[in-house]
């Protein structure tokens, strides 16, 4: 029976994602006995956290591809298949492979388990961190599934019987009703440190949603905006994340003066970017482990991409208002840097040139895909300190920062919005003594209000409209513009109208001379598609 029970186990374990190989090598000899399944050791419980974060690698391209390809920044060559195509066009049939559930829920059956059976007590609370690993990555899975699907079926325990896999009805549960139970769960870790241990030099911790974001993610999406803002502040100012750069548009950092780097290396898997910039990613590694699937869409080596920049986040871009005047500055579109934008495809008659996405597409690196950094906090903070009634304090949250040279400014901010000084506007902390701002640090002139905007309302219309537009240029293709355009359309008059045209721009021939693309479909069928359609995706049965 003890054999039996190993044979069982191995299968669920493949099936579910427990699988730790290349990247996350474990000893293959250290399975679980399932009639013994307590997780009361360390090797148990190490093996089972790199489980979930191979499954993150899964997940991690899916994300991607759904939160940019149905939005306006993202776009297709004429060499992208029928699967993307539909992606792109808001037409996604029920057997298009993107649309798939199984890896999702392969991490939340993993973390179910772990929930259930780890012992927390065992060695003076050894194992706590990797439960509360455990509790946070379940949180981010759910909250993913929940901004494609919508509507998602939930469940606590780990289904170990395969009859009940393939008949159980779990109940679907909304967001308004999915994410306040992730918000409970999440508090009762918030005073547990993510794990310390390292795996090729790279810090656990930093491959595991944060709790703090988490937090703010979730109130944002239910329109708490003062427990939102609370939230991401709190992000910023725990790991004191703060934005500074030099004249070159080179970001320095001042405990570690001799250091600087330029802003595309953000995403390189560096010590300085995991400690300065981004607090959590989904890593790969081309030698040791899972590749990133993105660069082989993005960076075909025979230069037959099938992904590319839109000729609209080209031409936002080379509209920017920049204090330097080389246009290779510009070019690159995703990251404020230099390097080569542009690639041949050698399959194409005319050896067609194809601006790059570079956030993934390394010669000589495994780009990581960042699921959190210094930029998205500080961005997400002022898209809800705004909603609270603040917007001249979320323009200068993008602008220069809130400094008290700016913050002092009632021209800028008004002093109603900085009264009585409660946690979520008191900026007494160091992260914010030399913060430049998101556009501030790389050297872009500041949004200004309109001098016609006559109420409050129609200013935190504006200041909302010109966040979404920074969050466009500074997380372009990281996977959040579809979701930060269906959150946003939310609370507008006509979401499907807003969401339509935000996402038409893209289907227009580009208007500059140096990118002349081609629209990839139609404009006006794409409009009337998602004017149609639900803003989530048909999840498989």
């Amino acid at each position: 029976m003890k054999t039996s029970s190993h044979i069982f186990l191995l299968f669920l374990l493949a099936v579910w994602g427990f699988s730790c190989s290349n990247f996350f090598e474990v000893d293959s000899k250290a399975y679980l006995d399932i009639e013994d399944n307590r997780l009361n050791n360390p090797n148990d419980s190490v093996y089972s956290v790199f489980g979930l974060l191979s499954g993150m690698q899964d997940i991690g391209p899916v994300c991607v591809l759904l939160g940019e390809l149905q939005a306006d920044l993202m776009d297709l060559t004429p060499n992208a298949d029928l699967d993307l195509r539909e992606i792109n066009e808001h037409r996604v049939s029920a057997g298009n492979p993107y649309l798939k559930a199984t890896a999702f829920y392969r991490i939340i059956n993993d973390c179910n388990y772990m929930i259930q059976h780890m012992d927390t007590l065992v060695g003076d609370n050894a194992l706590l961190q990797d439960y509360a690993a455990a509790v946070a990555i379940r949180a981010w899975t759910y909250l993913q599934m929940s901004k494609i699907y919508g509507s998602v079926p939930y469940f606590e325990h780990c289904i170990v019987d395969t009859e009940e896999a393939l008949t159980a009805d779990f109940p679907k549960k909304t967001q308004a009703e999915l994410l306040p139970l992730l918000i409970a769960q999440l508090q009762d870790i918030l005073h547990v440190e993510r794990p310390f241990r390292r795996m090729n030099s790279i810090r656990v911790g930093k491959m595991i949603p944060g709790n703090e974001f988490l937090l703010g993610e979730c109130y944002l999406w239910l329109n708490d905006y003062e427990n939102a803002a609370l939230w991401y502040k709190r992000a910023i100012e725990k790991d004191n994340y703060s934005f500074v750069c030099d004249d070159n548009l080179f970001i320095t950092y001042e405990d570690d003066g001799n250091y600087s780097m330029s802003w595309y290396q953000i995403f390189e898997n560096s010590e300085f970017a995991r400690t300065y910039e981004n607090n959590a990613s989904v890593f790969y590694d081309n030698l040791y482990g899972k590749p990133n699937s993105l660069r082989s869409l993005f960076f075909a080596e025979d230069g037959a991409n099938k992904i590319k920049p839109s000729s609209a986040i080209i031409e936002d871009w080379l509209a920017q208002a920049i204090g330097s005047t080389n246009l290779e500055l510009k070019k690159l579109g995703d990251r404020r840097g230099f390097g080569n934008a542009w690639k041949a495809d050698s399959e194409a008659p005319d050896n067609t040139i194809w601006p790059l996405i570079n956030k993934f597409a390394s010669d000589s690196v495994e780009m990581n895909i960042v699921i959190e950094r210094a930029a998205m906090y500080h961005l997400r903070y002022a898209e809800a300190i705004n909603r609270t009634g603040r917007p001249g304090l979320a323009l200068q949250m993008i602008n220069r920062g809130p400094r008290p040279l700016y913050l002092n400014d009632s021209t800028l901010v008004k002093r109603k919005e900085l009264a009585g000084k409660p946690e979520v506007v008191n900026f007494d902390h160091s992260a914010y003594a030399t913060s430049m701002g998101i556009r501030g640090r790389v050297d872009l002139e500041p949004y200004t209000f309109n001098a016609d905007l006559p109420t409050l309302e129609d200013s935190v219309l504006f200041v909302e409209d010109k966040i979404l537009q920074e969050a466009a240029l500074e997380l372009a293709f990281e996977g959040h513009r579809w979701f930060d355009l269906v959150r946003v359309a939310g609370r507008r008059d006509d979401p499907a109208a807003f969401v339509a045209d935000v996402v038409g721009r893209k289907f227009e021939a580009g208007n500059n001379p140096l990118f002349p693309f081609e629209a990839s479909a139609d404009k006006a069928t794409v409009k009337a598609a998602i004017e149609a359609a639900d803003f989530f995706l048909p999840l498989p049965e």
